[in-house]
């Protein structure tokens, strides 16, 4: 019997196309708003939260506004983690939900799954995406005729590759069932994702394991489809 339900986010519960045609742009276009009330060159000294984190994208690129402003757009499009670029578009997107011009767009099923399974199994959420993220997505859930849905009650604790490892690595699962205490005890826990790769690794860490399949994510080979359960959406779960 399944008690325990891990979930992914991108191309799982919402659209795969999400971060980089919906938070990206967003970014991309608050940007200079934030960008020109700054001092330059840039130093860290207090000022507000956007100056001091403007200093660590290094003095190299912060001499001027088109300096930082080219700069963090390219890694942007070159879609490079660094660590600033974290944090800004973490603060922005913060913003961004906060004033509602930001809503994730769950879909209809998964957010019907997450209210109903709340009343009998703990959710769990596995991102590469921080916890911060994962929580502020939860919390500004677009529901029907616009209204904002705050689903963050009905998950139980969230999980990213900074607590818990890569998600294409089996130690990683190990991991979580460890912090969750069901490592004695992992068919009871199920993962459910539209990776194949973590799919795998979360079935050698012995939890049942689905791949869920959506419009615009990557298709699955014969093999893929003849090794793994799969579902279209979380209607056809019955758990």
């Amino acid at each position: 019997m399944i008690e325990v339900v891990i979930l992914d986010i991108e191309g799982t519960i919402c659209p795969i196309s999400f971060v980089k045609e919906g938070l990206f742009p967003y970014f991309l276009e608050k940007l200079p708003t934030y960008l020109e009330k700054l001092e330059y060159p840039i130093t860290k000294n207090g000022t507000s939260d956007v100056n001091d984190i403007g200093s660590e994208f290094g003095s190299e690129h912060t001499e001027s506004y088109e300096d930082l402003l080219n700069y963090i757009t390219e890694l942007v499009k070159n879609d490079v983690k660094q660590p600033a670029l974290k944090t800004l578009q973490g603060y922005i997107w913060t913003k961004g939900y906060a004033s509602h011009e930001l809503k994730a767009p769950l879909y209809d099923d998964a957010i019907k799954f997450v209210e109903n399974t709340k009343k009998s199994k703990k959710i769990y959420i596995y991102s590469s995406g921080s916890v911060k993220a994962q929580k502020l997505l939860f919390t500004y859930v677009e529901g029907k005729d616009g209204q904002v849905l705050d689903l963050k009650p009905s998950i139980t604790d969230y999980f990213d590759i900074t607590t818990s490892g890569y998600k294409n690595e089996a130690a990683s699962y190990r991991s979580i069932l460890a912090s969750i205490g069901y490592e004695k005890n992992p068919e009871a826990v199920m993962f459910l994702s539209d990776n194949v790769h973590e799919i795998k690794a979360a079935s050698e860490a012995s939890m049942q394991s689905v791949v869920v399949v959506r419009p615009g994510n990557v298709p699955l080979s014969t093999d893929d489809k003849e090794t793994y359960k799969t579902i279209n959406n979380f209607d056809e779960l019955g758990i």
